[in-house]
């Protein structure tokens, strides 16, 4: 039984979020509402370019109802799973369950992940600990796996009564998302628009900041939390793709020594690898990282085109 989907009539230009390129559909200019927008942050002007920018998204929200039906997309709770399931641990400890996504209710949406069309996405994380992701040892703070939805036969309790999350079903809502500015694809925006001469100040770059947030809440909802299937990430900090780069290939991002590292250039190139799978944002239902941060799932494109989710990285962002 697929979950509920609200789905807005549009057309839409859309980054391809693999090569930093733009494709156009069936539109030379922005989008009614993008132009509103813009225009209400004093970036009418560069409407046009940035609407160049926009990668497609889709957004989860809490429909504050469950079932017993096994295999729907939820949240909280206990994971739905198939026989002959081991509970993901992290230093003798469960992982603690955050969501599942059953991937028939993403058909046909917007959302610029090559997911496959069936199954059920289920993830993981170290609630108690909250590793950062900085570490090559905090890659087994998380896990993310891919059931054959028919294979799932039962519901697993949570494994920690204390920090599991209240369950709910979810809906979901596609969109469109801005390139942050804490990102490498938001810090080259102010290049992209002088190039098309378009103007550019500092009163601008605070501007495209409020932007990028009222662009994520568009489809989202105003003041609901930004939990997030594909697109571009809404950053607290900086730059993930770098860093998921290089500490999945062992170097350590705590004391910054990584940067330096000799075989940061050689690694570096493979940045444009990873795409955002979840963004899983603090919200009133008992999700709280850090400080009312941000989760950050990704995974490599080779990876995800194989089906292979046991390489991903998760990130925790706050302030």
């Amino acid at each position: 039984m697929p979950g509920r989907r609200h789905i807005d009539a549009w057309c839409f230009p859309v980054l391809d979020c693999h090569s930093h390129t733009t494709r156009t559909l069936e539109m030379d200019k922005a989008v009614p509402w993008f132009e509103q927008l813009c225009a209400q942050h004093g970036l009418a002007a560069q409407a046009d370019v940035l609407s160049g920018l926009l990668c497609p998204g889709v957004a989860l929200a809490r429909t504050g109802t469950d079932t017993a039906a096994l295999g729907l997309s939820r949240m909280g709770g206990g994971p739905d799973v198939p026989e002959g399931f081991v509970w993901p641990s992290c230093r003798g400890r469960a992982l603690d369950f955050l969501l599942q996504v059953n991937l028939a209710d993403l058909r046909g949406l917007p959302i610029g992940l090559d997911l496959p069309q069936t199954g059920v996405l289920s993830f993981f994380y170290d609630m108690e600990d909250q590793p950062w992701g900085y570490e090559p040892a905090h890659r087994s703070g998380h896990r993310v796996f891919l059931f054959d939805a028919d294979a799932v036969v039962r519901r697993l309790p949570a494994s920690d009564d204390d920090l599991a999350l209240p369950s709910s079903t979810i809906t979901f809502h596609p969109g469109l998302r801005l390139p942050h500015p804490f990102s490498a694809e938001g810090e080259r925006v102010a290049d992209l628009l002088k190039a098309h001469g378009r103007p550019w100040s500092e009163s601008d770059e605070e501007a495209y900041f409020e932007l990028v947030g009222a662009v994520a809440a568009y489809h989202a909802g105003s003041g609901r939390p930004l939990h997030v299937i594909g697109g571009h990430s809404h950053n607290v900090q900086g730059d993930m793709p770098l860093e998921a780069q290089l500490v999945t290939h062992g170097l350590s991002l705590g004391d910054g020594t990584a940067y330096n590292d000799s075989r940061r250039p050689a690694l570096e190139e493979g940045r444009d690898e990873w795409q955002l799978l979840l963004q899983f944002d603090s919200d009133d239902e008992g999700a709280m990282w850090g400080d009312s941060g941000m989760l950050y799932a990704w995974i490599r494109r080779q990876d995800l085109a194989e089906r292979d989710f046991s390489q991903t990285w998760m990130a925790l962002q706050c302030c």
